[in-house]
Formats: C-alpha cells, structure tokens, sequence
C-alpha cells in the first residue's frame, strides 16, 4: 500500500482516535497509523513487547514510565516491554506505532 496523502488513508475522526493496520505479522512486527484527534488521550497501558511512536504531523505529548514528553513531527519514542506508556493529541496528529512482537 502506497500512502501519498495521511488524511485520505485514515480521515482524522472528531472525537476519538482511528487506526489502520499497515503491516501485521503474526508473531512478529506490527506496524500501525493513528489518526489521533487534539484533546484525545490514550490511557495509560502496557505492552508485553517493545514498541515505538513516531510523530508524523502535528503535536502529541507521550508518557514514558512516569515522564511527558512533548513530541514534534519526527521525533520517535521507543517504550521497552511491561514499560507505562499513553499518549494525548495536543492538535491533530497523525502518529505511527510500532509493536514488536516476536
């Protein structure tokens, strides 16, 4: 799948975050964009693996074990397994997630 335009391939919602799966390998790596509204926040949450979030447009602040982290358009965030992690749109932003899972 070729994306040359992030709001055709996943419109931004109004009230809630959307996602759309771009890579799945069972067992192995997953790849995901987040269409992630301003004001919308991610709970805090784990993850049994590794995963990183990297900013693609717009602004975010993401939680880091017990740290906020302002983030701009490519900056990235590798959260290491079991590790708390959220994330909250301070404008519309469009954030890709990587879970590796293997």
């Amino acid at each position: 799948m070729t994306i040359t335009n992030l709001q055709e391939a996943l419109p931004m919602p109004e009230s809630q975050r959307a996602t759309l799966a771009l890579i799945d390998v069972e067992h192995g790596v997953k790849v995901v964009l987040v269409a992630l509204p301003g004001g919308v926040k991610i709970a805090p949450h784990k993850a049994p693996y590794v995963a990183t979030a990297q900013l693609l447009t717009g602004r975010i602040e993401v939680l880091k074990g017990e740290t906020w982290i302002p983030m701009a358009p490519g900056d990235r965030v590798v959260f290491d397994k079991d590790q708390p992690h959220a994330l909250t749109g301070i404008e519309s932003s469009y954030v890709l997630v990587t879970h590796m899972r293997s």
